[in-house]
């Protein structure tokens, strides 16, 4: 979030760019240039997100008009069917980029997913080549820890009434959330007994 101020001045700035080289250098006809404008717009969502695509849209939108649809020089647009082709580049590269801004996060989130595929089939792995000659619960809590890269796990076993905690994130009061809520008697499911989850101040997930 922090960075968005700055990526739309890039994107505005880019806009820019596009103007002064095709009013300036390279003088081009508007439909030429329309399309340049779009192919930035596209760019522009497919890289950062849909708030910077639409004031790129809209900035090139005005400068489209003020710079390549006559008369030159002024916002006025004398021919009808101009105003029909603006406002048909601004609802082309607005819903464009909406599209190009849904397709990143769906596949962002596709990658996320597969990812957390892989450590739950790596997790699976690890616990299976445990080491039975040391303590099961602080291995699994380690594995755990190690592969979803969490800064602290506390695992609670009902059954001896014991805490095993690994990381160094401070949790205060997790031990007694985790037994008040395993010997709730509305929890009648054993096989939910042992782990909770409860996430870090650092925001990475505990468990």
């Amino acid at each position: 979030m922090s960075h968005r101020p700055f990526r739309v001045l890039v994107s505005l700035g880019g806009v820019a760019v596009v103007t002064f080289v095709a009013h300036g250098v390279i003088r081009v006809n508007a439909t030429t240039v329309g399309f340049a404008y779009l192919l930035l717009v596209l760019i522009i969502a497919s890289t950062w997100g849909f708030l910077e695509a639409a004031l790129s849209s809209i900035l090139a939108t005005l400068v489209f008009n003020f710079f390549f649809l006559p008369p030159v020089g002024t916002f006025t647009i004398a021919d009808p069917q101009n105003w029909i082709a603006l406002f048909s580049f601004l609802a082309t590269s607005l819903i464009a980029s909406r599209l190009s801004a849904k397709a990143k996060a769906r596949a962002l989130d596709a990658t996320e997913r597969q990812k957390d595929v892989e450590r739950l089939y790596t997790f699976s792995r690890a616990i299976l080549l445990i080491d039975r000659a040391a303590p099961f619960p602080n291995q699994l809590i380690e594995r755990l820890a190690e592969i979803f890269a969490l800064d602290a796990v506390v695992l609670y076993e009902r059954r001896t009434d014991g805490f095993y905690r690994v990381g160094t994130s401070r949790l205060e009061g997790i031990e007694n959330q985790l037994r008040q809520r395993h010997c709730s008697p509305t929890r009648t499911d054993p096989r939910t007994v042992g782990t909770n989850s409860l996430r870090s101040p650092t925001k990475k997930p505990s468990i």
